[in-house]
């Protein structure tokens, strides 16, 4: 038990430590992982066609209580803020590959007016390299690099992205 314990504490301390998230500040800016999904509108969308416009991706799991939590945010404190802006464009990525019944009732229960892409996992593998770190948020800037990379639950970082999508608004 005495072995144990020391480890376990260990694992504690380390897994919660602030240096094993990654501080937005430290993100290296790079060009974002092109795809192509189709909407729950049975719209197709290619990232690379949106060149020129500021977009925001919201990762979410249809099905992800935190997301549903979280959806109502992008929508209002996000969203709401820029759609009347002709160079932002917001996009949710399913990337729990559900049906589109189960994207339909996300969209349902959070509220969320802007397109929903079905059966995104492979980009949330392509940004974070992993299938877990769903309700995130990312900004890509006009030129189609990452400017933001949330670490954290979309309503943490909520201001942050709303400033950032501002910055890159006001860019020419």
């Amino acid at each position: 038990m005495h072995r144990i314990l020391p480890f376990f504490i260990v694992l504690i301390a380390v897994s919660c430590s602030p240096s094993s998230s990654q501080d937005q500040t430290e993100t290296e800016v790079r060009p974002a992982p092109d795809f192509t999904y189709t909407s729950l509108a049975n719209e197709e969308y290619t990232l690379s066609e949106l060149q020129g416009n500021v977009v925001y991706l919201f990762f979410f799991g249809s099905n992800c209580p935190h997301c549903r939590n979280n959806g109502p945010v992008t929508q209002s404190q996000i969203y709401e803020a820029f759609m009347n802006e002709e160079d932002f464009i917001a996009l949710g990525l399913d990337t729990w590959n559900t049906n589109s019944s189960a994207v339909s009732s996300f969209q349902e229960t959070t509220g969320i007016e802007y397109p929903l892409l079905l059966n995104a996992r492979q980009s949330l593998v392509d940004y974070y390299g992993n299938t877990t770190s769903y309700d995130r948020s990312v900004v890509i800037a006009k030129n189609g690099h990452i400017v933001y990379q949330g670490t954290q639950f979309v309503h943490k970082d909520a201001d942050e992205v709303v400033r950032v999508i501002e910055e890159e608004l006001a860019k020419n």
